[in-house]
């Protein structure tokens, strides 16, 4: 295969590259002197960017929707749904009204319509057939230069999404592949495009068999990647069986080139988004460009001295390391040789799932906004988002609350904020259509462009605050507070000259307080709440002698705070006394505590800021107390703790006192179960007649889905859920460490109350007559936990959190769950507490369990029905005590 990709080009390839350089499409020469259309670039620091699918946003335009091949279905997920370019323009007051400046929409494109090979649509626009067209489902050149008018007639701007390393998928390959022999196996797909349609020069010589197709070297002669941790697979096989193009071919360079170009000229584009960045050498991105005939130059032409491009590489950081980071800045290049100008943070995003929808500590947001200010060369430049496209919604595994404090902290943080179509309008479908007659997940028709709904004027109001702020987008970033053992307090500083402001969120399910922060501000500073959330937002908030806030946070709660002014210092109780040496103490047993007082005062000992689980003590006639931290439902390992004293009726607290606890499991397990044997060689399901999908990533003779072993280790309240695997592949880089396999977890918990029987989504009922209260989810790619309130047969219950942490042993092939006395309700007993496990995959961009059909398919599971359990292996029940 390197031989081929080093192939001298031959008279054909130069002729192609004449051909391309005199395309009519370019007019590179001059520049279209409309004023709308060609507008200089803004400070990319101030843009609030609205992130939207053309076909499922708006449709404008009706008679474009079917082209009358079969690819429009609206009630479909894999087709056509109708939304154009013009519906876009339709809604650009809308969009502006939520206090976006900058639309960045899908590949408008000419676009694969529908690929037999996988049964699925190029709606979403990132399957090109060519590259310098409109599709004809979103319009044509006069309706995206339309947009680009309208928006820069009201100082907003536009990115197009841009795909440089691959087309829609036109030719595949069958039984091995040998790289010596590319062309064996190789198979053009027949009706990959529609009848009339015909892929341009030189995009058309996509045939191995052909030599001039092979002499032009315009593609990798690749099979699909198998192994994304492959790097010769990562750079040059086929992502997903898409037709890799071969960006070290000159020919190709010069196409891609011209045809980005071409937007920038015709349309008035402001900036790119460039999806699959990791697939395409580092080398491509400096010469697309930084080149004498790259994109930057033909943006200055233009009145553009400042083309923002921001990167697509879907790459997380483990909690307390920066591996996601490191990745991502590889792709800025180097001084002497740059490549993309910034990048999409997906670490902050994985991150902030994470801590708002799975319940983490918040110092885990907290290291990973330090790192982002230290690393990265302009963090105030990057792309931060909550959700895209290609993954579950936030609200898919969170409460409104936690997406309320997700855009509460991404709106007053550096960097620029990326909000995603519907989530102003609380969506939980991953790609569900704006307007009426478009794909829902529930089916319904809806138009959802309502200004008025709460979560858009959530979201409106906070824009309006970072609008008018500058220190949100452009000031220093200093974090506060945060908490080591789970949920709870954060804070964090944005300063900019003169200005200060300071965010305060409790991601708790309780109320928390905040003790003696340090807030940089001198004694008696007025802090003006400036927006509010599950908080008071009348109440007077002054910093204390030391310049520290001592505050009581309700649950779910965030405030934004304006160093306005100053106040009187309120007069607090300086008498307590913790006499037990706790600070620094290292801990694995309950531990009395003693101290002093007020005779007759009572003193709240908070651990960890919990004010709900706050022992409360009375100092005695004598002035002494005694009470004692417990140990039960820390969690294990060396975990970070804080103990307050404090006084509720007058606001006194003693600053934190910090210890330590560790606590391990024992090393023999409470509870084995051997699972080997069935569900294996790639047969499973209830009666063992279900198949796995054909793709060749599913290991058909150990598969990844099978359990073999289960072990149950308990100390304290905690609880470890052991898995052994027959198999564990991290092919696609899951977030998680493992792929092809998701686990449904039910747990009966007896002191919950009643639960449910059946199991949401996955058509099955609890054995034995057994109920549930809690459901894990995880894969790859999510790991959440519900409350079987409000749970159905299709869908999940409340989401809840903290949800079991998740580690990886790929070489013992074993799968833990760590699950926390919080995620079991905090029990007195762990004595009768069940759990039923499931095995089944899910997709990892909807975050769905893949379909059972009859068939045999690469992504479906066959053998079975659409009435049948979506099970391929489980365990008997596991009850603790027993």
């Amino acid at each position: 295969m390197q031989k081929n990709r080093t192939i001298k080009l031959g008279t054909l390839a130069s002729a192609i590259i004449i051909a391309l350089s005199g395309c009519g499409n370019d007019n590179s020469s001059t520049t279209n002197p409309h004023p709308d259309r060609h507008v200089a670039s803004p400070d990319w620091r101030d843009q609030i960017i609205y992130f939207l699918m053309i076909d499922r946003f708006n449709d404008g335009d009706s008679s474009n929707n079917d082209q009358g091949t079969g690819e429009y279905d609206p009630s479909s997920d894999k087709k056509f749904s109708g939304g154009d370019l013009l519906g876009v323009q339709q809604k650009l007051d809308y969009i502006a009204g939520l206090g976006a400046t900058t639309v960045w929409t899908t590949p408008p494109v000419a676009n694969q319509w529908w690929d037999p090979a996988q049964n699925y649509g190029g709606y979403h626009g990132y399957w090109a057939r060519d590259l310098q067209k409109v599709d004809e489902h979103f319009g044509d050149l006069a309706s995206y230069q339309a947009l680009a008018s309208g928006l820069h007639q009201r100082g907003m701007y536009l990115i197009q999404d841009v795909v440089v390393n691959h087309l829609g998928n036109f030719f595949t390959y069958s039984g091995n592949y040998d790289p010596a022999q590319p062309c064996q196996g190789f198979e053009l797909i027949p009706g990959a495009l529609a009848a009339g349609q015909t892929l341009p020069p030189p995009l058309n010589l996509n045939d191995c068999n052909s030599t001039e197709a092979q002499q032009a070297a315009i593609y990798h002669w690749t099979p699909a990647i198998a192994d994304h941790n492959n790097t010769t697979q990562q750079f040059t096989y086929q992502l997903s069986d898409l037709d890799d193009l071969n960006t070290s071919t000159p020919a190709v360079r010069d196409y891609l080139k011209q045809s980005y170009r071409y937007w920038i000229d015709q349309v008035g584009v402001d900036a790119f988004r460039v999806d699959t960045v990791k697939f395409v050498e580092h080398d491509f991105y400096n010469d697309f460009f930084h080149g004498s005939d790259g994109i930057l130059a033909k943006a200055k032409e233009t009145g553009r001295n400042d083309f923002l491009s921001l990167g697509e590489i879907f790459e997380a950081s483990t909690a307390y390391h920066t591996e996601g980071e490191e990745k991502l800045i590889a792709y800025l290049g180097t001084k002497e040789k740059p490549e993309l100008e910034s990048v999409l943070n997906f670490p902050l995003q994985a991150t902030m799932s994470q801590v708002f929808a799975g319940g983490k500590p918040t110092a885990e947001l907290g290291f990973r906004l330090r790192k982002m200010m230290e690393m990265y060369p302009d963090p105030y430049r990057l792309g931060n988002f909550i959700e895209n496209h290609d993954m579950a919604r936030l609200l898919a595994q969170a409460s409104q609350d936690d997406l309320k404090q997700s855009l509460f902290t991404l709106l007053t943080l550096p960097g620029i904020p990326v909000l995603y179509q519907g989530t102003e309008q609380a969506f939980t479908g991953y790609r569900d259509a704006m307007f009426s007659g478009g794909y829902r997940e529930d089916g319904q028709q809806l138009d959802s462009f309502n200004s008025d709904s709460d979560m858009y004027r959530f979201i409106q109001k906070l824009t309006t605050l970072r609008h008018e702020y500058k220190t949100l987008s452009r000031g220093d970033l200093t974090i506060l507070a945060e908490e080591s053992a789970g949920a709870g307090a954060f804070a964090y500083r944005r300063q900019l000259d003169d200005t200060r402001l300071l965010i305060i969120l409790n991601t708790a399910s309780q109320p928390v307080l905040l003790n003696h922060m340090l807030t940089g501000l001198g004694a008696g500073s007025r802090l003006r709440i400036l927006d509010a959330m599950n908080q008071d937002a009348e109440q007077e908030i002054i910093t204390g002698d030391d310049g520290s806030l001592t505050l009581a946070l309700p649950a779910k709660s965030a405030l934004l705070l304006l160093a306005d002014g100053t106040g009187a210092v309120p007069p607090t109780d300086q008498s307590m006394t913790l006499t037990t040496p706790l600070e620094g103490a290292v801990i694995s047993a309950d531990l009395p505590l003693q101290g002093t007082g007020t005779p007759g005062r009572r003193i709240k000992l908070v651990v960890d800021g919990n004010l709900d689980a706050a022992q409360e003590v009375v100092v005695d006639t004598e002035g002494n107390w005694q009470g004692s931290v417990s140990v039960r439902d820390f969690q294990i390992g060396t975990q970070n703790h804080r103990l307050a004293l404090y006084e509720a009726a007058d606001g006194s607290s003693l600053p934190d006192i910090r210890f330590q606890s560790q606590l391990a499991y024992p090393e023999t397990p409470a509870i084995t179960v051997d699972d080997t044997g069935d569900a294996a060689e790639g047969s499973g399901g209830p009666l063992g007649t279900y198949g796995l999908p054909g793709d060749n990533s599913f290991d058909k003779t150990a598969p990844q889905l099978a359990i073999e072993e289960a072990k149950v280790f308990q100390a304290g309240n905690n609880v470890r859920l052991s898995l052994k695997m027959a198999n564990v592949t991290d092919t696609w880089v899951p977030t998680f460490g493992f792929d092809h396999v998701g686990f449904s977890i039910f747990i009966h918990l007896p002191e919950q109350g009643t639960g449910q029987t059946l199991l949401p989504k996955i058509r099955g009922t609890m054995p034995d007559g057994q109920t549930w209260q809690r459901q894990v989810v995880a894969f790859g790619w999510q790991n959440s936990l519900y409350s079987s309130q409000g749970a159905t047969a299709s869908q999940f219950g409340e989401p809840i959190a903290p949800a079991p942490t998740l580690s990886v042993d790929k070489a013992s092939k074993t799968i833990n769950f760590d699950f926390p006395s919080a995620s079991l309700g905090k029990p007195s007993s762990l004595n009768g507490i069940t759990f039923y496990v499931t095995t089944w995959d899910l997709d990892g961009l909807s975050s769905s369990y893949r379909p059972l059909q009859s068939a045999a398919g690469a992504w479906n599971f066959s053998g079975g029905s659409d009435l049948d359990p979506l099970i391929w292996d489980d365990l008997p029940l596991i009850t603790l005590g027993q």
